[in-house]
């Protein structure tokens, strides 16, 4: 009875800080990349240059932040390496018209040991309806930072130094996970710095702190209810581990993925589900019993970058080697194994029974969420580069993709819908 109060509370609590039709954080209103229900009937299965695009407007600099949306704002990160700042971007979800443009911060440089697919804002940001909440790298720091809607900066804070100290070090990449009270910031190094850090939402001053495994790494925290319990889950260091998101305590932890993990974790009931990475390759699955986790299932598959899906009873993955996985839950059976075009980076979103996951070359396929057979409904091209992942809000897919013209790479914000329309 206790746990079911608990998970009624969490709900509760979720429900103030998300709206349905609104995309305010990483991984969407319900923390797992599920649409509404209404979604199905607003996005269409396939669109061009010139079909079913709403709007679509330039962004300038570079970066791999996925949108969020608050309301009838649309928030983006970027990084422009002309100017050396990181700002936060707004448009309007309507028409696509820009509306403010915030700089964050000043003389920004990508580090020399910078992936050649990260770049120096990666992380998207959280809002709470009322602030939008910004973790990245600056130089040898991760910065924090809250912005009202007006876009007005209300508070900045050093989280931690991030300084390379050995290898594996390829650019800050995780999103900030907002709770009801605070933001929690994942700054996994190979030093002593290691943790989850908690900051309070009103004022960025530390509320815990709690180490983390010393290995660099990229993963972002979810908050997820696992076995009637609300906990902050979230991989690397060859660990996959839960927090308790009002102490920072750890819940439990269990050896599995590799040293450098990625993708967000995902689960179905108290079952996780987690993927890496860097250097050994590995998809678990982990069962959950109160403080006690065990690995029940695993494969060779790397699902390393993007992150995992959870529909129905199964896990969709597609793997670095461009190959897409459907396992079922509760045991890992391989239900299907096909090759498709790739590398994926972005994360698969899902829209009723469909999956729709934007490779980065630029195209976005769309298949049937079913293990029965991979079955492909549509594969659609915008530019020729993606590493942001699709979001919906209010009857709108939004998707941040690339062209390269005259050697010069543009962004553009695409807002996709059932029109024929041409932007």
């Amino acid at each position: 009875m206790i746990r079911f109060f608990t998970a009624l509370l969490f709900t509760v609590s979720l429900s103030s800080l998300l709206l349905a039709e609104d995309w305010r954080v990483w991984r969407g209103p319900t923390l797992d990349n599920h649409t509404p229900a209404s979604a199905i009937e607003s996005i269409p299965v396939s669109w061009s240059e010139t079909e079913n695009i709403l709007w679509r407007s330039p962004i300038p600099g570079s970066c791999h932040a996925t949108p969020i949306v608050v309301g009838k704002k649309i928030f983006v990160l970027t990084h422009e390496p002309d100017s050396k700042t990181i700002s936060l971007l707004q448009y309007s979800l309507d028409d696509g018209k820009q509306l403010g443009h915030v700089v964050l911060h000043e003389d920004v440089e990508p580090p020399s040991y910078m992936h050649k697919k990260n770049t120096c804002a990666p992380g998207t940001p959280s809002s709470d309806g009322k602030t939008v909440f910004v973790a990245a790298q600056v130089n040898d720091t991760i910065q924090a930072s809250a912005i009202s809607l007006d876009g007005e900066i209300l508070w900045q804070r050093t989280v931690a130094p991030y300084q390379q100290s050995s290898k594996f070090w390829f650019g800050y990449g995780a999103s900030p996970l907002l709770l009801q009270d605070s933001l929690v910031v994942a700054v996994d190094t190979d030093n002593e710095e290691s943790g989850l850090y908690a900051l309070a939402k009103d004022s960025g001053e530390q509320v815990w702190k709690t180490p983390r495994p010393q290995a660099a790494s990229y993963s972002s925290p979810i908050l997820a209810t696992i076995d009637g319990r609300r906990q902050i889950l979230i991989s690397g260091g060859s660990v996959v581990a839960s927090y308790d998101p009002n102490s920072g305590e750890q819940i439990w932890a269990v050896t599995a993925t590799s040293d450098v993990t990625c993708g967000t974790i995902v689960w179905k009931d108290s079952m996780v589900f987690a993927s890496g990475g860097y250097p050994d390759a590995g998809t678990f699955g982990i069962k959950v019993s109160g403080t006690n986790a065990e690995v029940v299932w695993q494969n060779k598959a790397k699902c390393y970058e993007q992150s995992m899906l959870v529909a129905g009873e199964f896990v969709y993955g597609i793997a670095n080697s461009g190959v897409g996985y459907c396992w079922r839950a509760s045991d890992g059976k391989q239900m299907w194994r096909q090759r498709i075009k790739g590398p994926h980076s972005a994360s698969p979103l899902l829209i009723g029974d469909r999956i729709y996951a934007s490779d980065e070359r630029g195209e976005t396929l769309v298949f049937q969420a079913s293990p029965d057979d991979f079955m492909q409904l549509a594969s659609n091209r915008l530019g020729d580069s993606s590493f942001a992942s699709p979001v919906y809000a209010d009857g709108k897919l939004l998707l941040r993709h690339a062209s390269t013209e005259s050697g010069e790479r543009k962004e553009f914000l695409y807002a996709i819908g059932k029109s024929h329309a041409t932007p």
